[in-house]
């Protein structure tokens, strides 16, 4: 490379085509059409050309009418030809002649007649040009004090403002000239021309000045409407940058709650479901609370900071321990409304405040074993039992409220679903049938929370609705929500209902064993079930021609359609499937083969595959679209679920197993068997954990192998 090809970068680069002058069906464009400011045959510049003193005045191929009579083609003004280079420099006043007599150029410049220059001449130099003067005059133009669109500065005018003019302001004049007079593929020449001229460190300050004018503030430039469109479609890592870009940006974003609830949504701390019914309710909310909205924000930033707790894997969160039910297997838990609820075959429900991690009471009543909860609303809570009853509870004063009797064997499961603003209680039972019963409103003005109502029959009962018959053997899993009830049994076949018109709308083929569980996906009108068959299936409800041959069976109450075949059959586990779990994102299984499979929630593609140690059976796990906790024999796993890693697996490592876990954006809560004995953990990563509180936790485990009774110690409720 050579020094000038050093110094000039671009001074050896042909002339892009967008910047040539070139001829066109639309423009013509040659040498000697261009007029830029000066040129080198200073002579030739200074001659006048035929039609200068001509009344009709016309600029470069265009002609113009004056006084009713027309320029004709011979009186054309032609500009000079454009050399490469100026004459004289202008910066330096010592390059110029300062003779009046010597020969500057003269000729006006060519241009458009309908260009306006950006920056007009002196009134003064105008008005001092007499021949203008005298032309205007005679053509009946009126004197004007400003320079005329049509009749830009001369390259005498020009020189005459140099001498009068400061540098700057002369530079800003000629700039303003050329932009006005040449066309404007010329004038992108003239500027690639100069841009080749410059060197490296100038073309690395201009490359800094373009860079910085080719940014737009599109967002405030843009209606509020689609501005939020933008902003409410990006994820918190793509906000937390528009925060800094500039006031306006973090202005809008930190005032608009709506963006922080989609947020919560997209992040995964909030289900579509609560986020249309956070909706629906913020009207009501606000006339008691006005700065509801305002909370939003805040509450977001929390969660996401949880979150990043969990995903760090050198994070021990802080962790209670309060003393379980007197024997070691718990069989359902509930984490709701910051109740922790536990029930086992010691016949006790367990009531537990997660907020501020103590036991609240303890609900007795029923004579067998607890085997199915469901929280309700407002601390209503739902039991079923081996005793054959279900009870409807209130636990912010810690007494049954009714007695349901009916089922004539074991309740297995249960589930409450709302339709046409009543609520309904489905329970599932081993006597092969579903129960509906209207739930009680225990917080109505007859409600006397005092008395405990009991309904021996189902005949004196007023909140008993039906029965729905159909299945053969127990029905081991129900879901629903709204009118619609699916069941599960160990018939192998699922039933869906309809609880509006108490009847069978399908029955589900297709399964070669026991059903364990069952989810019903209302979103996407489908049905998810698993079971001994090792399989999971997907069942399409909103057209039941696309999972397999239709037939109708008659019954006595109405007719049923008989489906054979499901719409997808999802492989892969090798032993029962006994838990499934479904968030926004991901659909979950696990099962005896000690196996966890997630699939994508809408093409159920397989997405990840998690397997415990020495393949022990997966006795729990819960997921959301950002983690998957598992638990099982001696262990306790925390996977993240954005990176497909896991995180922790010695949270709780001192568990022999681990029966129930679930949680929220803060905490989790498991219950778990340690020593023969029953425990309910609480992990808070809102909050480390103190190096005083390992201290005591190694205390725990040495007395604990001891044969003292670590509860006792760490001063827990008894």
């Amino acid at each position: 490379m050579t020094l000038d090809a050093a110094e000039h970068p671009l001074q050896d680069i042909p002339v892009p085509f967008q910047y040539q002058l070139r001829e066109s069906n639309n423009e013509l464009v040659a040498d000697k059409d261009m007029d830029l400011l000066l040129s080198n045959e200073v002579n030739q510049s200074n001659k006048k050309r035929k039609g200068d003193s001509e009344r009709d005045i016309c600029f470069g191929h265009k002609r113009f009418r004056n006084n009713g009579k027309t320029c004709p083609d011979e009186e054309l003004v032609r500009t000079p030809s454009v050399e490469p280079s100026l004459k004289f420099s202008l910066g330096e006043e010592d390059n110029v002649a300062r003779d009046p007599n010597s020969q500057l150029p003269s000729q006006s410049l060519g241009g458009n007649a309908t260009d306006v220059s950006p920056v007009s001449v002196a009134p003064a130099t105008i008005n001092n040009n007499s021949t203008l003067a005298a032309a205007q005059s005679e053509d009946g133009l009126p004197l004007s004090p400003v320079a005329s669109p049509s009749n830009t500065s001369s390259a005498e005018d020009l020189y005459t403002l140099h001498k009068t003019m400061s540098k700057q302001e002369y530079l800003n004049t000629v700039a303003a000239t050329a932009h006005a007079q040449l066309s404007p593929p010329a004038y992108r020449n003239l500027v690639f021309q100069l841009i080749s001229k410059l060197n490296r460190s100038e073309l690395s300050d201009l490359g800094t000045l373009v860079k910085d004018n080719l940014k737009r503030d599109f967002i405030s430039s843009l209606p509020l409407e689609v501005a939020m469109n933008i902003l409410t479609n990006l994820k918190f890592e793509d906000i937390s940058r528009c925060l800094a870009v500039n006031k306006t940006w973090n202005s809008l974003i930190k005032n608009t709650p709506y963006l922080w609830r989609k947020l919560m949504v997209s992040e995964g701390f909030l289900s579509l479901e609560e986020f249309r019914k956070q909706c629906q309710e913020m009207p009501s909310v606000l006339q008691t609370d006005p700065r509801a909205e305002d909370a939003v924000r805040e509450k977001f930033l929390l969660n996401q900071a949880y979150l990043n707790n969990c995903y760090s894997g050198t994070f021990k969160p802080h962790r209670t321990t309060l003393r379980g039910h007197s024997v070691k297997i718990v069989t359902c838990l509930q984490f709701e409304d910051d109740y922790v609820i536990t029930g086992a075959d010691d016949k006790v429900i367990r009531v537990y405040d997660a907020k501020n991690e103590r036991f609240i009471t303890q609900l007795s009543g029923h004579d067998g074993g607890v085997w199915a909860l469901k929280y309700g609303q407002d601390g209503i809570l739902v039991s079923g039992s081996t005793d054959r009853s279900v009870r409807v509870w209130n636990i912010k004063n810690g007494k049954c409220t009714h007695v349901f009797k009916g089922h004539t064997s074991t309740v297995r499961c249960l589930d409450i679903v709302e339709h046409n603003g009543e609520k309904f209680i489905i329970t599932g039972s081993r006597d092969h049938t579903l129960h509906v019963w209207k739930l009680p409103n225990c917080h109505g003005p007859n409600y006397n929370p005092e008395v405990c109502e009991v309904f021996s029959t189902t005949d004196s009962n007023p909140y008993f609705v039906g029965i729905l018959r159909g299945h053969m053997a127990a029905v081991r899993t129900v879901s629903g929500h709204g009118n619609i009830v699916i069941s599960g049994s160990y018939d192998f076949n699922l039933m869906v209902w309809d609880i509006a018109q108490m009847k069978c709308l399908y029955v589900l083929t297709g399964h070669t064993d026991r059903i364990y569980s069952t989810i019903y996906d209302y979103e996407r009108h489908r049905c998810i079930s698993a079971g001994m068959d090792s399989t999971v299936k997907v069942w399409n409800l909103e057209d039941v021609q696309k999972n397999g041959h239709c037939s109708t069976i008659s019954s006595s109450n109405s007719a049923c359609i008989k489906v054979t075949g499901s719409m997808l059959t999802l492989q892969g586990h090798t032993a029962l499937v006994g838990l499934l779990g479904l968030s926004d994102k991901y659909l979950v299984s696990a099962g005896a083969d000690g196996v966890l499979r997630g699939w994508d929630s809408k093409t159920y593609s397989r997405q990840f595959a998690y397997q415990s140690k020495d393949l022990s059976a997966i006795t729990t796990f819960y997921a959301n679209d950002n983690l998957l906790v598992s638990g099982s024999e001696g262990q306790f796993n925390v996977y993240n679920l954005r990176s497909g890693k896991p995180i922790h697996s010695d949270l709780l490592s001192d568990a022999d197993q681990v029966w129930s876990v679930k949680f929220n954006n803060r905490k989790f809560v498991a219950a778990i068997e340690r020593d023969g004995h029953s425990y309910v953990e609480f992990l808070d990563f809102g909050r480390p954990k103190k190096q005083t509180e390992a201290i005591q936790n190694s205390e725990v485990s040495q007395n604990s192998a001891s044969g003292s009774n670590p509860a006792r110690f760490m001063g827990e409720e008894l």
